[in-house]
């Protein structure tokens, strides 16, 4: 069975590498293109078994799954593009949060797996999230997700958690970046550190918490307890937090939901074009 991708962008290539590097799958099994051929130089060096292919059509026409890395507002195009080359048993997956499967099916009645990806994934490490729709058949679920779970956990999801998953998952990575250089940040500054020490300390610190969390399996709540004992410095901090970040997180979901219902709505009109 031929697999075949379209699109070499930032995630899509770091799956595609990951897929590779881990041998889920075989470079001889893979067609890929790309707008911009160049950018599969590298690829092509590093795995010569590898066909590139010129055209999104004649990729199409050789694979039973399909990669889709493009953006969220190129996924039509291509699926226009290709349509009438696909095999009648084609499998789409696509990564592009905010593109449901049932507004894809509002034009295509394609078998469709959404993927939601993760940064993290470069360390295999992680979760991908993983929502089929009801064409696809439990022979092509285990296969995709089995792929999925060579570079990161696998968790499949419905589409109605899909949303709120994505935030704890795929967008979650740079939101304790933020969140974590801030503190760092404001420390150094209250403080004569440098922001690197600050950083360097901190750091060291979560790498210790999250062995804790995973190595020692102890629970939020535990270490919580253990650090801020009563009447102590850590407990006046905690009780900073308790009044402040709720709402902090609650504004961040909404306006993270907000964006995706836009989104939807834009997209909605898009596949409601035929």
């Amino acid at each position: 069975m031929k697999i075949g991708f379209i699109g070499y962008g930032s995630m899509g290539s770091m799956i595609l590498n990951g897929f590779l590097d881990s041998n889920a799958i075989s470079a001889k099994d893979i067609i890929v293109s790309n707008r911009t051929i160049s950018k599969l130089d590298d690829l092509k060096e590093k795995y010569p078994e590898i066909e590139i292919s010129l055209k999104n059509m004649d990729l199409a026409k050789e694979c039973n799954l399909l990669f889709l890395f493009v953006n969220t507002g190129e996924v039509k195009n291509v699926l226009d593009e290709i349509k009438e080359g696909l095999r009648k048993d084609a499998h789409i997956i696509h990564i592009s949060a905010g593109l449901s499967l049932k507004t894809i099916e509002k034009s295509f009645s394609f078998k469709i797996t959404q993927i939601i990806p993760s940064l993290t994934s470069e360390l295999k490490e992680g979760v991908s999230l993983v929502c089929h729709n009801g064409k696809v058949n439990s022979q092509e679920k285990k296969f995709v997700e089995s792929l999925f779970s060579r570079i990161s956990q696998v968790k499949v999801v419905s589409e109605e958690d899909l949303d709120i998953s994505t935030d704890l998952t795929s967008c979650s990575p740079a939101f304790m970046a933020y969140i974590f250089k801030g503190f760092a940040d404001i420390g150094a500054a209250r403080s004569e550190l440098t922001e690197k020490e600050a950083e360097e300390m901190f750091l060291q610190t979560l790498l210790g918490t999250v062995k804790l969390l995973t190595e020692n399996k102890m629970s939020f709540e535990e270490i919580i307890s253990r650090v801020a004992t009563k009447g102590g410095i850590t407990e006046e901090g905690i009780k900073s937090l308790e009044t402040d970040l709720p709402l902090v997180f609650d504004n961040l979901f909404k306006s993270t939901f907000n964006k995706r219902e836009k989104l939807k709505r834009d997209l909605d009109k898009q596949y409601n074009l035929q």
